[in-house]
């Protein structure tokens, strides 16, 4: 493995264990908060993060090189994160556990794959016809409510698989342009499009900022895992590694959001839940499984 994968895999773990905690930071904040109120203040810290990070790399350096290239793919990346990561902070608002927000959206490599075979030409097989179906199933489970799959007639699982379609689309789109991708810069980008959407909303609502210490505290360490870290280190591996292959690895965020919602929340998914969550995983593990044997051919 050379050292510009082996780096990649880095980022990509590390983009999971980033998203897993911010999961459980929002959830925390979004207890005792409405959404505009959660929305404005995380992006417009998001902004702030952002900035500094942007100015201190000093990448308005990089940005004088194909200028409107990189913007372009910039924006259109950042619209695209923006309506999904809105739609997935609704759904983590909606839903009790953040842990099965986290496993439904394991359909996203589903996404990703089949858009990946679609656009960019990428090998598809039987394994990942497996693994879809796999994936699939897993979140049917999940969703299973009764006598019928009554979890998807619930906002919170339309928000998830809505956000993480688009998030797929982001993702090929990175792949795609890999070449003009600015990760810090479209991060920036997608912060400060929330910040203003919220702006907007706050204004025009009679809610207010004002919250206990500790609020203040979850909001500026989660805003910082998600607004910055996550989405800088997800597309530093797609840089570096297959598109497939950083889903795979972002997708053990439902182990570790699991893990975490269950000792700070004290919530823990029921066995259907679990079962199907588990189901996800094995289904975005043998999505990636005949691509990595290919490598190694």
């Amino acid at each position: 493995m050379s050292q510009k994968n082996r780096s990649g895999y880095l980022y990509a773990f590390g983009a999971a264990l980033a998203l897993s905690a911010s999961f459980i930071f929002s959830k925390s904040v979004l207890n005792t908060v409405s959404m505009v109120q959660f929305g404005f203040v995380w992006f417009t810290l998001g902004v702030l993060w952002n900035g500094a990070w942007y100015v201190a790399q000093k990448q308005y350096k990089q940005f004088k090189v194909n200028t409107r290239k990189r913007l372009q793919v910039a924006l259109s990346i950042a619209i695209l994160e923006a309506a999904a990561t809105g739609l997935f902070y609704i759904a983590i608002k909606a839903m009790e556990n953040p842990a099965v927000v986290s496993f439904i959206g394991n359909i996203g490599p589903v996404f990703v794959t089949i858009l990946g075979v679609t656009l960019l030409k990428e090998r598809f097989g039987k394994l990942q016809m497996v693994g879809i179906s796999v994936t699939i199933i897993g979140v049917f489970i999940i969703n299973f409510k009764g006598q019928a799959f009554g979890g998807f007639l619930e906002p919170g699982a339309f928000y998830v698989i809505s956000a993480s379609f688009l998030f797929a689309i982001a993702t090929i789109t990175g792949r795609k342009y890999k070449s003009h991708l600015d990760p810090n810069l479209m991060s920036l980008l997608r912060s400060v499009i929330l910040s203003m959407l919220f702006a907007v909303l706050i204004l025009r609502s009679d809610e207010n900022i004002q919250f206990d210490l500790h609020v203040w505290r979850d909001m500026a360490i989660g805003s910082i895992f998600e607004t910055l870290l996550t989405i800088v280190f997800a597309y530093q591996a797609l840089k570096r590694i297959e598109a497939t292959s950083t889903s795979l690895i972002i997708s053990s965020k439902g182990v570790w959001t699991l893990l975490l919602a269950w000792f700070f929340l004290g919530v823990f998914p029921n066995n259907l839940q679990l079962a199907g969550g588990l189901l996800t995983l094995v289904g975005v593990y043998l999505i990636t499984l005949k691509l990595a044997s290919d490598k190694r051919g």
